[in-house]
């Protein structure tokens, strides 16, 4: 069986839309956590691991695609799991699907960084609550 690039294309792409729709809601819980709005923090937390879940199986969707022989999971590996620097598609769909996730890395990139942000924000948080229960 071929591998089917236009059903990989569209999953990078839902895979993009959820990967910009949890940077979205991370922007959000930073102004949540800005505010110490823990409610909206929680609701904005589940809302992302909604997103998660779905890339999770945008991800396990097109790896099952390479499940019928080595060279359609070989084939698919150099479509998505490949570097990027080096990356050239041959056809219009595998051209398309490396702008796709160019597009993915370079969201997922400043995501990585706002997260970092928030995690030293809610250390000195808790570190500060701790030191102040201490104090007691």
């Amino acid at each position: 069986m071929e591998v089917n690039t236009e059903k990989v294309m569209v999953l990078l792409q839902r895979k993009y839309n959820a990967v910009r729709e949890l940077d979205r809601l991370t922007k959000e819980l930073e102004q949540c956590i800005g505010r110490n709005d823990s409610i909206s923090a929680a609701m904005i937390l589940q809302l992302r691991g909604d997103e998660m879940g779905k890339i999770e199986t945008c991800m396990e969707e097109i790896w099952q695609m390479g499940e019928n022989s080595r060279e359609d999971y070989e084939y698919l590996h150099g479509l998505v799991a490949s570097e990027l620097g080096q990356a050239e598609g041959k056809t219009p769909q595998e051209k398309k699907i490396f702008e796709i996730r160019r597009k993915t890395e370079e969201v997922l990139e400043g995501l990585r960084k706002m997260d970092e942000r928030l995690n030293r924000k809610l250390a000195v948080g808790r570190a500060h609550y701790k030191s102040q229960t201490a104090a007691r």
